[in-house]
């Protein structure tokens, strides 16, 4: 009954001339439109964002088995152990975080958010970073990147000592 198009209503509504007083106009011309030219404005407005699973579709391989098998120790450390995928990032959980995740697989890396006091650890430049003065979606103060598997194996202790925490 009904198509995809746009479609415009025109109503023309005659008045006699004279029959409004102080008003010259005869003629009102009431134009409905179901134009899809609003919605495109409107919706070029809108700012999207990539949540975390649309990051995890596009990242190769590599970083989604990276990712696996860090979900799997983190899993493995507990049967208390909850995952929870959020808009921005995944949260591990007991009754609290003991760690966020979020896939960047534009730089081929995990970001790891721990609950661990950044000034109890001897920071790596590029593998360790504090955050307590940075905003960031997750939960914690120390930042770990994970590019590689050697990454991933040094990153477990830091995973228990969180876990240990929460």
């Amino acid at each position: 009954m009904f198509s995809d198009k746009p479609f415009q209503i025109l109503i023309v509504i005659r008045i006699q001339p004279f029959s409004l007083k102080y008003y010259d106009l005869f003629y009102f011309f009431l134009f409905i439109f179901s134009d899809s030219s609003l919605d495109r404005t409107q919706k070029s407005n809108i700012k999207t964002f990539k949540t975390v699973s649309d990051y995890l579709d596009q990242a190769n391989e590599q970083l989604t088995d990276r990712f696996e098998n860090l979900k799997a120790f983190m899993i493995a450390l507990g049967d208390d152990v909850q995952m929870k995928t959020l808009k921005y990032n995944i949260a591990f959980k007991r009754i609290k975080n003991f760690a966020c995740v979020e896939v960047h697989p534009q730089s081929n890396s995990i970001l790891v958010y721990f609950k661990v006091d950044p000034t109890t650890v001897t920071l790596e430049q590029g593998f360790t970073r504090n955050v307590t003065n940075i905003g960031h979606y997750g939960t914690g103060d120390l930042e770990i990147r994970i590019n590689n598997d050697e990454d991933l194996e040094k990153a477990k202790h830091f995973i228990e000592k969180s876990y240990d925490i929460s």
